[in-house]
C-alpha cells in the first residue's frame, strides 16, 4: 500500500486533472438496495458522491452515470439511485468465479477508481488480492478499502491490504487491530466513523407516546380447532412496560439466544419487560430460531416479546424513541449501527464492553458502570447522555467456523446490571420522558453533533477519497 493513505485530503474530487481520464468510480459491497449495515453505508455514502462530485459522462444513449456498483445482494430490482448496480451474487458472492466476473467487469469498463466496502477476511481469498492489485496496477486504477472489524484478526486474512492505496477502517479499534496482526505499527490506515443517518434524532414527549403505540394482530384460540381462529388486534406496550428494543442480524456473532434469557431474567424479578426485535425469526447464519426458543423459555409470543420484518427509517427511528433500552448481547461489532442509531435517539444502551461498542461507548458519554464496574465520576456523570450500561462478560470462547477468541454476555451480571440500572432510574419510561428534546432538564445535545457523518454536511465524499 503506498504512503498516499497516511492523510486523509483532497483538493478535489470529481474534476480530474487537465487532461486526464474522466472519473469512473466502481463500488465493490453489498448493494444500497439492500436493507444490511453494509447496504446503508454503502447507500449513503455513493449518494453523497453522487451529490457532491461524480458527474455522468455523456452517450449517444442518454449517459450513463460514472458511479457503478458490484451489489452484493442485488437482484435486478428497478431503484431510484444514481448510479448502475451489476448484480454481484448472494451466498457465492466471495466465490472464485463471482470474483472473477468482477475482475472482467473492472477490466472492461475503463475504470479509474476502486471502492471496496467488505470486511478484509473475505475479500482475501482465492488469490483475488494478487489479481486485483496486477489488474489496477497495470490500468492506472487507484483502490480504496473501507472496512469494519469486529474480532481479532490474523496476518493472512489481511490480504486486500495490498491491493488497496488507501485503507480506512470504521475505528480506532479496526486500525490497531490491523496493525497487530500485520506486526506493523506504523502501516498507514486511517479512521472514518461511519455515523448514523440524520433522520435517528430525539423525539418530544407527545411524539415518543405515538411510538410507544404498536399494534399487532394475532389470531386468538378457538374451541374447535378446524375454525379458523378470529385475528385481534393489540397493544404491544403497556403503560407500565419496560420496552427493551434490539435490532439486528440473527446470526451466531449476534447471540439473540442470550436477549431472550435476559427478558426472562427480568421478568423473574418482577420487572414488566418486553422485547421487541427487528430481526429475522429464522438464520442460516447460526442463529437461532426465535419462536422455537422463546417457547422453550417460557415467553409467549406477542405478549412478553415479538419480532418484525425490516421497516423503513422513519418507523425504526420511532422504535428507538419509543423503547426504554436498546439491548445488544453481540460478541462483536465491527460498528455498531443499531447501537449509535440508539445513541442518536438518545435511548439508554445496555451492551457489551469490547471490539468497537467499547469505544463508541466511551466516545459518546459514560453511563452506569465505568471501565472495571465502579461508578463514574461527578463531571463524567455530567457530561453523560441517558446511559450507557456496559454489560458483564464471561470467559472467552470459540465459535463454529470462526477460530477467533469472542466474549460473551454473562447472564446474571447482565440481569442484575439492568434491574440496578432501571432501579436507580437510569433507563425507563420516565427517564425518556424527562430527557425528551425542548424540555429545560435536557443537557444532552444529539449523539450527531458528536458523531461525525460521512454523508452529511460535517463530512463531504472527498474527506473520504483522497486523489
Amino acid at each position: 500500500m503506498s504512503q498516499s493513505g497516511a492523510q486523509i485530503t483532497s483538493p478535489s474530487f470529481a474534476k480530474p486533472a487537465e487532461g486526464g481520464r474522466p472519473v469512473k468510480i466502481l463500488a465493490f459491497g453489498d448493494s444500497p438496495t439492500r436493507m444490511t449495515g453494509f447496504g446503508r453505508v454503502m447507500r449513503n455514502v455513493l449518494q453523497r458522491w453522487w451529490e457532491t462530485a461524480v458527474e455522468t459522462t455523456a452517450e449517444p444513449a442518454g449517459g450513463t452515470p460514472a458511479l457503478h456498483c458490484w451489489g452484493i445482494g442485488y437482484e435486478g430490482w428497478p431503484h431510484d439511485l444514481p448510479c448502475r448496480i451489476f448484480p454481484g451474487g448472494t451466498h457465492d458472492w466471495n466465490s472464485a468465479p463471482r470474483l472473477s466476473q468482477f475482475l472482467k467487469v473492472l477490466a472492461d469498463g475503463q475504470y479509474t477508481q476502486v471502492f471496496m466496502l467488505m470486511d478484509p477476511d473475505a475479500l482475501s481469498v482465492h488469490g483475488f488480492p494478487q489479481k486485483l492489485r496486477q489488474m489496477c496496477k497495470a490500468r492506472g486504477i487507484r483502490v480504496l478499502l473501507y472496512y469494519p472489524v469486529d474480532a481479532p484478526l490474523e496476518p493472512e486474512w489481511l490480504g486486500i491490504l495490498d491491493a488497496a492505496d488507501v485503507a480506512v477502517s470504521y475505528t480506532e479499534y479496526g486500525r490497531e487491530a490491523t496493525r497487530r496482526a500485520m506486526g506493523k505499527s506504523q502501516y498507514p490506515i486511517e479512521v472514518v466513523p461511519h455515523g448514523v443517518d440524520e433522520c435517528f434524532a430525539p423525539m418530544s414527549v407527545e411524539d415518543r407516546a405515538k411510538a410507544r403505540v404498536i399494534e399487532f394482530e394475532l389470531e386468538t384460540p378457538a374451541a374447535d380447532k378446524n375454525v379458523r381462529a378470529p385475528r385481534r388486534r393489540f397493544n404491544f406496550v403497556e403503560d407500565d412496560t419496560f420496552l427493551m428494543l434490539g435490532v439486528n442480524k440473527n446470526e451466531w456473532r449476534k447471540d439473540p439466544l442470550r436477549m431472550l434469557e435476559i427478558l426472562v431474567g427480568l421478568r423473574r424479578l418482577d420487572v414488566p419487560a418486553k422485547l421487541l426485535l427487528r430481526m429475522d425469526p429464522m438464520s442460516a447464519m447460526g442463529g437461532v430460531h426465535l419462536e422455537l426458543a422463546a417457547k422453550q423459555l417460557g415467553l409467549t409470543y406477542g405478549k412478553e416479546w415479538c419480532h418484525i420484518g425490516p421497516v423503513a427509517d422513519e418507523l425504526l427511528a420511532g422504535l428507538y424513541n419509543a423503547a426504554d433500552l436498546y439491548l445488544t448481547t453481540s460478541l462483536g461489532e465491527g460498528w455498531g449501527l443499531g447501537v449509535t442509531e440508539a445513541m442518536a435517539c438518545h435511548t439508554p444502551v445496555a451492551m457489551p464492553r469490547h471490539t468497537s461498542l467499547a469505544e463508541i461507548g466511551e466516545a459518546l458519554g459514560e453511563g452506569t458502570q465505568g471501565a472495571s464496574g465502579e461508578a463514574p465520576d461527578a463531571a463524567r456523570e455530567a457530561r453523560a447522555l441517558p446511559g450507557v450500561i456496559w454489560l458483564p462478560m464471561e470467559t472467552g470462547f470459540v465459535c463454529g467456523a470462526d477460530t477467533r477468541l469472542r466474549r460473551r454476555v454473562g447472564l446474571q451480571g447482565a440481569i442484575q446490571r439492568i434491574y440496578e440500572a432501571r432501579d436507580h432510574g437510569r433507563c425507563g419510561n420516565g427517564v425518556r420522558n424527562a430527557l425528551a428534546p425542548g424540555l429545560p432538564n435536557n443537557p444532552h445535545p444529539p449523539c450527531g453533533h458528536l458523531l461525525p457523518l460521512p454523508w452529511a454536511k460535517e463530512l463531504r465524499a472527498e474527506d473520504l477519497w483522497p486523489l
